[in-house]
Parts: structure tokens; sequence; C-alpha cells
């Protein structure tokens, strides 16, 4: 059957395909910033300033921001590394990384598989990753390749979605379902992305889970944090060094 061309092509939550996130998120980008906006009541900036903080960078550090999208991330990565340090953000949509050019002059940012970053081993002293991990199949491929790229001693920081606390579920479960679809249609015209990101959210497993992979991709100090409620969870580990 042909594929009209109003029509979305989803990822699979729990597998998503490359070209399929590729192309997702290269029709939500210009509106992306104000969807997490509106849709987190302004939570996502607090989250991602959590993130930044737990990398411990220091003025002139090296940090890479994988899965970078819009750069909000790799904007706050830079400040605490200052004009001495380098900040790399990578993403493999391209209408995201044109965004945070513009948004972001003082960050290199480049298309990348977070699977096959183009970077040397031991380059970074922080990886930073913002709901990315939801969204690459192979999770423990990523998680070494982050391995990989940083330097002994290094931080990784990864802040993702996850199944809040038991009391709010039924809460969020009626937010999900009432008003992001309501708010998607109003911003974007159409609902398919964010009907993605309510089932993938529920098919991605929860923060004990994530820090046994951080532990089997060969990260110590594993830890977790969970913010709001526990709609978010942000986890982190160090390269043994």
């Amino acid at each position: 059957m042909t594929v009209g061309a109003a029509e979305e092509v989803l990822p699979t939550a729990g597998r998503p395909e490359v070209p399929s996130v590729r192309a997702m998120f290269g029709g939500i980008a210009r509106r992306y910033d104000l969807l997490n906006a509106v849709l987190s009541l302004g939570e996502d900036r607090r989250w991602r300033r959590r993130a930044a903080q737990l990398t411990r960078l220091a003025r002139g550090g090296r940090a890479l921001d994988v899965c970078t999208g819009t750069g909000a991330l790799a904007r706050l990565l830079w400040r605490r590394v200052g004009p001495s340090g380098s900040v790399l953000g990578v993403d493999i949509t391209e209408e995201m990384l044109s965004l945070a050019a513009r948004a972001v002059p003082e960050v290199e940012f480049r298309v990348a598989d977070a699977l096959e970053l183009p970077v040397p081993e031991r380059a970074f002293d922080a990886v930073t990753m913002a709901f990315g991990l939801r969204n690459i199949a192979d999770h423990q491929r990523a998680l070494r390749e982050v391995w990989r790229v940083l330097r002994p001693g290094g931080r990784v920081v990864i802040l993702e979605f996850s199944t809040p606390r038991a009391v709010m579920r039924p809460l969020y479960r009626q937010y999900s379902r009432m008003v992001i679809p309501r708010v998607a249609r109003l911003l974007l015209g159409r609902t398919g992305a964010y009907d993605y990101l309510t089932s993938s959210i529920s098919a991605f497993p929860g923060p004990d889970v994530v820090a046994g992979w951080l532990r089997e991709a060969g990260f110590e100090r594993v830890g977790f944090e969970r913010m709001t409620v526990g709609i978010v969870a942000l986890h982190w580990g160090r390269r043994p060094g």
C-alpha cells in the first residue's frame, strides 16, 4: 500500500527505526521547544539545568551533547565551560541542527548517529543526552559509544521520561490521553509525534533498569534522581579512571 503524503510514518515504540525518528523530528522541529515548554508547564528548563549541573563541568571543559535537538542542553553546557572550553552537539535530524546552530552559535553541531559517534576515544569530560535514549533502538550500543568517547573519570548524564510515582499515574495517564493530543493538534495541526511520545514512554523501562544498562556498559558510581513526581529521571555514571 502506498502511504499518502499527508500520512505520518511514526517510529515503533520500544524499537524505533532511524528513518522514522529522523522524519518525525524533522517535521516538528520548528515547534519542538514551544511544545516542550507548554506540555511540561515550563519544567523542561529546570530538568535541563539540573542535567547540566550534574555533569560537574568546569571552565575549559569539553562536553558532548548526544541527540542534541535544538541545542537547549548544549547551550547550558557551554555556559559552564565558557569560551576556553568546547561543546559539540550531534543529532540525526538536520532540521533540528539548523535551528540549534542559529540559537547557539558558540557550539559546534554535526549530523551524527548516536550509535557511531564521529569523535575519537577519550575526547570529552562529560557526555549528556536529553530525551534521546528512548528513541534509540540499541540502548547498550549507544551507551558503549558514550563510554568510548569519555575520558577516564568523565561523567555521563542522561535525562529521560519515566513512569510517574504510583499516586500520580492515573492523573498522568489522563493528561497524556486528553491534554497532550489536543495541544499537539493546536500547535502542530497533527498529533502523531505526540501519540508516539506517550506510547514510547509507556514502553521505556524504569530508572532501575536504565541504571543496570549503565553498569553493563562499564560505568561506575551509577545513580538516578526522579524529578517532578517521577515524570522524568536523571541518570548518571562515571567512566572508571
